[in-house]
């Protein structure tokens, strides 16, 4: 399905989130929280060609119309190349391997140090709804985790972020000095 982007003046933080009214949404057989495949054919980037995004839909029509794509600003801002009126092509898309991996942590099953740091790249880069998350955290909250699923998870998100350095005296809460080497 070819869609006409339509800039929306909101921000989604990291979320891949993109609005479709109803009828498009429905000729696609598509949900909200669902995935579409989103191709940009005048994109000279490879990255910037292809990319998923999280359906939100517009029931009423409001936001917008049949035949467009709303795509808020921090997308825009991060897609150079997308611009307001621009045609991309839209087609349902798979969920992430890590959608996987969280349906077998609600299951009570033990996630290998791979299957964490996927969940955590995925929801750190926007790929995971936030349904995905909440499942995520209500399967760890029912089945809990084992020292190991604890040591990756903690390391993984150490890992997907910035790492601050603060000297050689570091002090916890409680005033308690601790050396780092």
């Amino acid at each position: 399905m070819k869609l006409e982007v339509k800039e929306i003046n909101f921000e989604t933080g990291n979320a891949k989130d993109i609005v479709l009214n109803i009828k498009d949404a429905q000729e696609l057989g598509q949900k909200a929280g669902e995935r579409v495949f989103i191709k940009n054919i005048k994109s000279k980037s490879l990255q910037e060609k292809f990319w998923v995004a999280i359906i939100q839909i517009d029931y009423l029509g409001t936001i917008v119309e049949p035949g467009k794509i709303g795509i808020f600003r921090n997308l825009l801002r991060e897609r150079k190349e997308l611009k307001n009126e621009t045609v991309v092509s839209v087609k349902p898309a798979d969920p992430p391997d890590s959608f996987r991996f969280i349906q077998k942590k609600i299951k009570g099953q033990k996630l290998s140090s791979e299957e964490i740091n996927s969940i955590i790249s995925d929801a750190v880069s926007g790929s995971l709804s936030r349904i995905d998350l909440a499942a995520f955290i209500t399967g760890v909250s029912i089945n809990g985790m084992d020292n190991e699923e604890m040591t990756a998870l903690t390391l993984s998100e150490t890992r997907s972020g910035e790492i601050f350095y603060f000297g050689m005296d570091v002090y916890d809460k409680h005033s308690t000095k601790v050396y780092i080497s």
